[in-house]
């Protein structure tokens, strides 16, 4: 058995505040680390040269990442002061999270960061990422420790001939995409009804090219059958279902004198 130790660790950034002399030995930057998948909280100190932690509860700081190839500006967001200007602990503290949405048009690569003070003219005033007066950090953008987020497949269209094992209203097949998934895999859906009494049904194959007869009716996860009934419904129903499947497909039908619908289903796998 393999035994892995993972660390829970800040991303603690110190910064250097301008305006100082210098000192005799240089104190190096840290790299930021960002996981694509995940909200990334980070945390900046601000210290002068002599190592103190400076007061900056009326400052205002620009966080920007650059991409280092183009040198144009792949994110800009502002932090979020935390000193409350009396603890000590909290002194000289801002933070930022870089989530998840932001890093999805950022490639995996190294990145140059910089922070900046904006003033009330808006004018800009420069912080160091170390004792060297070098302005830019280094920031890397990771991918693979965490899934990517997977779009939902929107399902609106109902006109395909299902054959005797379906109801009135069936949709076209939908990649399951069987070879990303084991046999815990979870599949969602979510039911956007309109005035709709009926019975909805999901149906899987394991076949590359199904013909009707290849499809077989999926339970959903707690239910008792395979029919999902609705009465009168004009709301959305989500329902979570497991296994690995080649292509789903979604089947619905009225009650007698029932003119609702199934106005449209999003899938995730």
């Amino acid at each position: 058995m393999q035994t892995v130790t993972r660390y829970l660790l800040s991303n603690l950034v110190i910064g250097y505040i301008s305006g100082y002399h210098g000192r005799n030995s240089k104190v190096y930057d840290r790299r930021i680390t960002l996981h694509r998948g995940v909200s990334n909280p980070v945390s900046f100190t601000f210290k002068n040269e002599d190592q103190k932690a400076q007061d900056i509860t009326t400052k205002t700081y620009e966080f920007n990442i650059i991409d280092s190839e183009t040198k144009k500006s792949a994110l800009t967001r502002n932090l979020v002061i935390l000193d409350d200007g009396s603890s000590v602990s909290s002194k000289g503290t801002a933070s930022v999270t870089v989530t998840d949405g932001d890093l999805l048009t950022l490639e995996a690569k190294f990145y140059n960061y910089s922070i900046r003070e904006v003033k009330l003219d808006n004018s800009k005033e420069v912080t160091y990422a170390d004792t060297g007066y070098n302005a830019a950090g280094t920031l890397e953008v990771l991918d693979g420790a965490y899934p990517d987020f997977v779009a939902s497949t929107e399902v609106s269209y109902f006109g395909v001939d299902g054959g005797l094992v379906s109801l009135d209203n069936t949709s076209s097949s939908i990649n399951a995409r069987p070879g990303n998934n084991n046999n815990k895999a979870l599949h969602t859906i979510a039911v956007y009804t309109k005035n709709f009494s009926g019975a909805l049904r999901v149906q899987g194959t394991m076949s590359a090219s199904p013909a009707n007869a290849d499809y077989f009716e999926i339970t959903m996860d707690g239910a008792a059958s395979p029919t999902n009934t609705f009465s009168d419904s004009t709301t959305v129903t989500n329902y979570n279902f497991y296994g690995v499947y080649h292509s789903v497909r979604f089947t619905w039908g009225n009650d007698a004198g029932n003119n609702g619908i199934v106005d449209k289903i999003l899938y995730r796998q």
